[in-house]
């Protein structure tokens, strides 16, 4: 793990907190307006067009901790020309909660609407169809509701399960409750400048209602940022659990941990999908002339060209550890793979002026 926390330490130098696509956004007195508090962000400001994920922070660095026990959703204000956090039941937004937002570096999130033709089987359920969710019972997803398209508030708890019939990623109510036809979600499935992981609440990471994460981006780091999303699983797992309560994010001193707002006790066996803020995969990069890699999905080897000298292509898992390193030469080269788990997987690929980060998926 030396070559990430390096590409942290050398990126947090030169980039700013305001720069960054994760950061905490809290809500003060200046940004609040009834049930919604306004995000300041050059990116989110008169872009209509952007997608955010929004996890609540109990107690960001140097922060003390305040709950929201309320869903929320994201919202952009055309007449302000910005994006805003805002309780879904039309609460009073509490002052001084805070909020991990993540903006959309590209396709990495995407719109779902849930209208009558993805219903499903059931009136809780909404069906997602995607490429890298079709039949890919490992993906991982984050949700945050969305009130701009039908202009419609979306007040439940929400998980996601895997109908291993269909090969179809499903969005559900905890309570089983019918899902509002015509709302809307923001669906995070990975990339951009996070890294994808699971996070299994186990008898020996549960206490009373919180989990504790253990995880290389996150640990001992007060000033790490994530979202996360329930994930129930495919039928028939352990992590079959339901859990209608509001979620948020703490840090216990040494490790972040997923909490329920109410003070429900945390389900054993129950699994969260993260995604974790990743600097050394930022949007600062200077993208390679010409980059191609093929083929993808990847059995054993990977080819890797590009307009200009290659130097070194780096490999990491979903847990963000690095699994494989290469360095590179000419305008060509292959990466053997063949080793490495079935699995999805992001390679940093450089040259001497430039990186890039891709996805890659192995077989």
């Amino acid at each position: 793990m030396k070559t990430i926390f390096t590409f942290l330490t050398l990126l947090l130098t030169t980039i700013t907190v305001a720069q960054t696509s994760m950061f905490v956004h809290t809500a003060e007195a200046s940004t609040i307006s009834a049930d919604a508090s306004f995000i300041d962000h050059p990116d989110l400001n008169g872009n209509p067009d952007a997608k955010i994920l929004i996890s609540h922070n109990w107690n960001p660095a140097g922060a003390s901790g305040i709950y929201n026990d309320n869903n929320t959703g994201a919202f952009y204000s055309a007449g302000q020309s910005q994006w805003a956090v805002y309780n879904e039941d039309g609460s009073s937004m509490i002052e001084n909660s805070a909020y991990n937002i993540y903006i959309a570096q590209g396709s990495e999130v995407f719109l779902h609407i849930a209208d009558a033709a993805n219903q499903g089987s059931s009136d809780s359920y909404s069906v997602l169809s995607h490429p890298d969710l079709n039949n890919n019972p490992d993906a991982n997803i984050i949700l945050t509701t969305y009130y701009n398209p039908n202009s419609m508030r979306n007040d439940f708890n929400y998980s996601v399960w895997y109908n291993t019939t269909d090969g179809r990623w499903i969005i559900f109510t905890e309570s089983l409750a019918t899902l509002p036809l015509d709302t809307a979600f923001f669906v995070g499935i990975g990339g951009g400048t996070g890294v994808s992981a699971k996070h299994v609440a186990t008898a020996s990471t549960i206490s009373g209602n919180y989990t504790i994460i253990d995880h290389p981006l996150l640990n001992g780091d007060p000033n790490a940022t994530f979202n996360f999303t329930h994930n129930w699983g495919a039928s028939g797992e352990t992590s079959n659990v339901l859990l209608d309560a509001t979620l948020g994010a703490w840090y216990t001193g040494s490790n972040w941990s997923i909490y329920t707002e109410d003070l429900t006790a945390m389900p054993e066996d129950i699994e969260f999908d993260l995604f974790v803020y990743d600097s050394s995969l930022g949007s600062n990069e200077t993208a390679i002339n010409e980059l191609s890699y093929f083929p993808n999905p990847i059995s054993e080897v990977l080819t890797i060209t590009a307009a200009e000298e290659l130097s070194k292509v780096t490999v990491f898992n979903v847990l963000g550890q690095q699994v494989l390193q290469q360095e590179l030469s000419g305008i060509s080269s292959e990466i053997n793979m063949n080793a490495l788990p079935t699995g999805n997987y992001l390679a940093k690929v450089e040259t001497e002026v430039a990186s890039q980060v891709i996805k890659l998926v192995k077989l």
